[in-house]
């Protein structure tokens, strides 16, 4: 009996959901700005809430794609449809477009995180970086959006701040940890880059396995600096900054990922792809459609979808020696070969036939 056919997988309880394709950033390390990608659109509300009704259980929606989310006018109602049903809600977001009323909405539809990307100390490093001139406006917006949570006492939704790092930008992350403090931020995430030889997402830029000691250290006197301040410093994953950096994960880096058996992700043009790192590394639109694409939720639902031959063979390509190119983070963060460990993906199929969850530990260490 092949691994496949083990147990029929439950449709995933975690997804995500890109609002929109659009983006008023040009990042230097984004494949949205960098490779052929989709049309620009917006998920309307409609589309959306016939994408989230065919999901009977729903735990944890992240509501971002490629492109920044604020720009949907309807990116409040969504969340309040997703918060009517009990799911906890997140975003990822440049800030630029975060002012007064944008902010009251989030907080009134109970968003529970949001997320500021700033992968800049200075407007010239945030400028190179992102591709726009918006560092000032960003943390106006940001200090005035957390006042306004304080003069309500509204502890929602919890707002961090997430910092790709790499050797372009790395010497002013102590600068950026004081800004998140003046500003009331209390967590702050250091982020790998994913890169595939194209703009800033290079490999000359990588930071795991390639950081020099003066940069290792510069992370350990963050360390330091946050645990003065009482600011969360973490790693995607509930790693600390320094194993994400470091730590050896072996001959096998990817064999414990879950993602192929319990989530999905959907652009704004109905995609199914596997997760959020399909986007990245495709070297044509050709290559994006015909191998990353794994169906499209307007044209067929999502169970046929989920349990379909297409990906039903993505996941049999995942367990063998040689998975689909776009899932193959190796031991130095790239986009390229790797072979997935059986034990979990059995464990996995075994875990979702009796209906019961995995533990914690056993959770993808990418997850974000």
């Amino acid at each position: 009996m092949t691994m496949t056919s083990v147990a029929a997988l439950p449709l995933p309880r975690s997804i995500y959901i890109e609002p929109t394709s659009r983006c008023n950033e040009l990042c230097q390390q984004c494949p949205r700005t960098l490779l052929s990608r989709e049309e620009d659109r917006d998920l309307s509300f409609d589309e959306f809430r016939r994408i989230v009704d065919q999901f009977p259980v729903l735990e944890r929606v992240v509501l971002h794609g490629l492109g920044e989310p604020l720009l949907n006018k309807d990116l409040p109602r969504m969340i309040s449809y997703l918060k009517a049903r009990g799911v906890y809600v997140l975003f990822n977001s440049n800030g630029i477009l975060l002012n007064a009323k944008r902010g009251q909405a989030l907080i009134d539809a109970g968003l529970d995180e949001y997320r500021l990307s700033m992968d800049g100390a200075t407007r010239e490093m945030y400028a190179r970086v992102r591709g726009v001139d918006a560092f000032d406006k960003v943390w106006r917006n940001v200090g005035a959006f957390i006042a306004m949570q304080k003069e309500q006492s509204a502890d929602k939704p919890a707002v961090s701040l997430w910092f790709t790092a790499m050797k372009e930008n790395l010497r002013g992350l102590p600068v950026l940890i004081d800004l998140a403090y003046e500003h009331g931020i209390r967590e702050v995430y250091l982020q790998r880059l994913v890169y595939f030889e194209q703009g800033l997402a290079n490999s000359r830029q990588a930071l795991f396995r390639r950081a020099l000691p003066e940069e290792l250290e510069l992370v350990r006197r963050c360390e330091r600096m946050c645990q003065e301040r009482g600011i969360a410093f973490t790693a995607a994953g509930s790693a600390t900054p320094m194993e994400s950096l470091s730590r050896d994960f072996g001959e096998h880096p990817w064999s414990g990922c879950q993602r192929p058996y319990t989530l999905t992700y959907i652009t704004s043009s109905g995609n199914v792809l596997s997760c959020c790192f399909a986007p990245f590394g495709h070297r044509s639109a050709r290559e994006y459609h015909e191998q990353r694409v794994l169906g499209n939720i307007f044209k067929e639902p999502i169970e046929a979808i989920w349990h379909g031959e297409r990906y039903e063979a993505f996941r049999r390509a995942f367990e063998s020696d040689h998975p689909a190119r776009h899932c193959a983070c190796d031991s130095r963060y790239r986009l390229s070969r790797y072979m997935a460990g059986v034990a979990i993906s059995r464990a996995i199929r075994v875990a979702a036939a009796l209906n019961q969850p995995l533990s914690s530990t056993d959770r993808c260490s990418s997850e974000s």
